[in-house]
């Protein structure tokens, strides 16, 4: 059983080291490269218009920048 448990367990080292070292800019960029601190007009009227299933599943967002961001681009096919 050893035998299979220090690969398995390799691999799961390796996979944890490969996402090591990427960076991600987590500034909202607009399409022309400026930056955005606002939603877009279709993003909000997506949000307000989600349904009670969607604003359920985004209840948990912590601020209301991430649960208009949720309601905005989740739907009802998303929610497992």
């Amino acid at each position: 059983m050893e035998a299979v448990a220090r690969p398995a367990r390799l691999l799961l080292v390796l996979a944890v080291f490969a996402g090591c070292g990427d960076t991600v800019d987590a500034t909202p960029e607009k399409l022309d490269g400026t930056p955005s601190r606002e939603f877009e007009p279709d993003d909000i009227e997506r949000a307000e218009d989600a349904s009670d299933a969607v604003r359920e599943y985004c209840a948990g967002a912590v601020s209301e920048a991430q649960r208009v961001g949720c309601e905005s681009h989740v739907t009802e096919e998303d929610i497992p």
